[in-house]
């Protein structure tokens, strides 16, 4: 038997039909062209730290949030410096097709001058259309510290001790106490002592020492000896090389000739210490001529001095006392 031929569809149905399919095609041709891709977030970290440029990792996070993403979507990142406004730095990433309702990321990244502070802008393309943008700003870029002064050691403490005093020089003892914070030992180091008088910051001396392997949370001690001319107040620095670079620095004073305020009239006037009885030799502390005092007695002035200063005191205001 024959199969019966289909029956022919009514004429007023086809005009329906019509109008559905082209709307279905209006559809799908809307979703493909009205994707809505958009910055979702950017994420920052310093890659490299040099003395005079920061390389920057940014990474660029993207999503598509409705229809459907057909082209290959691309993130533009420029950095502009916040005080000039200018360009910096420009790169450009793919970040691939992102289908329906998809995301992705870019990670790129940026060389930039170690200082001041810059506007990272990413703007996200499809298909050669501007779609979206975000930015993140990083500031104060010269407090990165690089990354050949990162170290555990730390300055903990600086001691000054007179050796030898000879006419109008001191020689002083500098005890530099160098502790290791860092989780593995450090290596040996440089160090170079300076001594600058306080007011005019001229250099009255300067040595250099080397300093052996210190274990973690080990204490060493480096001592250098500095040789300035007496009655004067110093700034003492120290500062830490490794290679050819100073990683730490720390600073002690020693006055020589200390300076004190009167009350009464707020006049600043300088007191002069005898540096000699400071000296330290043999457990004794000798004095300007070399023979030796006791040391159960404190560097400074003696006590019958001080007795004495006070009777020529006394007597004097009795004797005015006794004027007409």
């Amino acid at each position: 038997m024959n199969s019966p031929l289909p029956k022919p569809i009514p004429h007023h149905v086809l005009p329906v039909l019509a109008l559905l399919c082209l709307g279905l095609i209006v559809a799908g041709a809307g979703c493909l062209k009205d994707s809505s891709v958009s910055v979702t977030g950017m994420t920052v970290g310093a890659e490299k730290v040099s003395g005079g440029d920061v390389t920057l990792n940014v990474t660029t996070e993207i999503q598509n949030y409705y229809g459907v993403s057909s082209g290959i979507s691309q993130v533009q990142l420029k950095a502009y410096d916040t005080g000039s406004g200018l360009v910096v730095a420009d790169v450009t990433g793919n970040a691939g097709i992102l289908g329906v309702r998809g995301s992705g990321s870019v990670s790129q990244v940026l060389v930039l001058p170690r200082k001041g502070s810059y506007r990272l802008v990413s703007t996200v393309f499809e298909n050669g259309q501007r779609k979206n943008q975000g930015e993140i700003t990083v500031y104060n870029l010269e407090r990165l510290t690089p990354d050949t002064q990162q170290t555990g050691l730390a300055i903990s403490d600086i001691d000054f001790l007179v050796q030898k005093v000879t006419g109008d020089k001191v020689n002083i003892r500098t005890d530099i106490y160098f502790t290791n914070n860092g989780g593995v030992p450090s290596e040996p180091f440089d160090i170079e002592v300076k001594a600058k008088e306080e007011d005019a910051k001229l250099l009255a001396d300067k040595q250099r020492a080397t300093v052996e392997m210190i274990r973690p949370d080990a204490t060493r001690v480096s001592t250098v000896t500095l040789s300035v001319p007496d009655q004067y107040n110093y700034v003492v620095e120290v500062l830490v090389w490794k290679n050819d670079t100073i990683v730490k620095r720390g600073e002690g004073v020693v006055r020589l000739r200390p300076g004190t305020t009167v009350q009464k009239d707020t006049q600043f006037v300088t007191r002069q210490i005898e540096t000699s009885k400071f000296v330290q030799e043999g457990g004794v502390w000798a004095s300007s001529s070399g023979m030796p005092v006791p040391t159960t007695k404190a560097p400074g002035f003696a006590a019958p001095a001080g007795i004495l200063a006070l009777a020529v005191t006394a007597l004097a205001a009795y004797h005015r006392r006794r004027q007409p």
